[in-house]
């Protein structure tokens, strides 16, 4: 097994980031899981108001996350030689539900974590997951 990291699209890898960052923002926005997101977290808009100037270190581990996130789906689509959409989306379903969502579902049972904020936090992954494990075999 060989990783080739000069034949890894970095362009694509950007724009999955970007992906990444866009859906997120989506994801918990008003239009979306936002009321939800706050009620079951117990965050309120006063205290997002309260914190808006330390919301970069959010932002920033975010942006770092990504880039990590996005670049191992990358030598994950080159080793598996995904070259179509269905091989990327099935690559991207399999890292967010056999990585992410296995992993979490352990933590939120042991903390007693509501199933709904499971599924929100964990459907923001396994989406983008797919998406950008799309973009990635496609974008070869």
């Amino acid at each position: 097994m060989t990783v080739e990291y000069g034949d890894i699209n970095y362009f694509a890898v950007l724009v999955g980031i970007v992906i990444n960052m866009a859906v997120g923002a989506l994801w918990y926005s008003p239009f979306a899981f936002s009321k939800d997101w706050m009620a079951l977290t117990g965050v309120t808009k006063e205290y997002l108001d309260e914190h808006k100037d330390e919301m970069y270190k959010g932002y920033a581990v975010s942006v770092v996350a990504s880039v990590f996130i996005v670049f191992s789906l990358a030598v994950v689509v080159q080793l598996a030689r995904a070259t179509s959409a269905a091989d990327g989306l099935l690559l991207g379903l399999y890292a967010g539900i056999g990585f992410v969502a296995a992993t979490q579902a352990a933590n939120y049972t042991f903390e007693a974590r509501p199933m709904r904020l499971f599924l929100i936090n964990i459907g923001y992954s396994v989406v983008t997951f797919a998406i950008i494990g799309t973009l990635l075999a496609l974008w070869d």
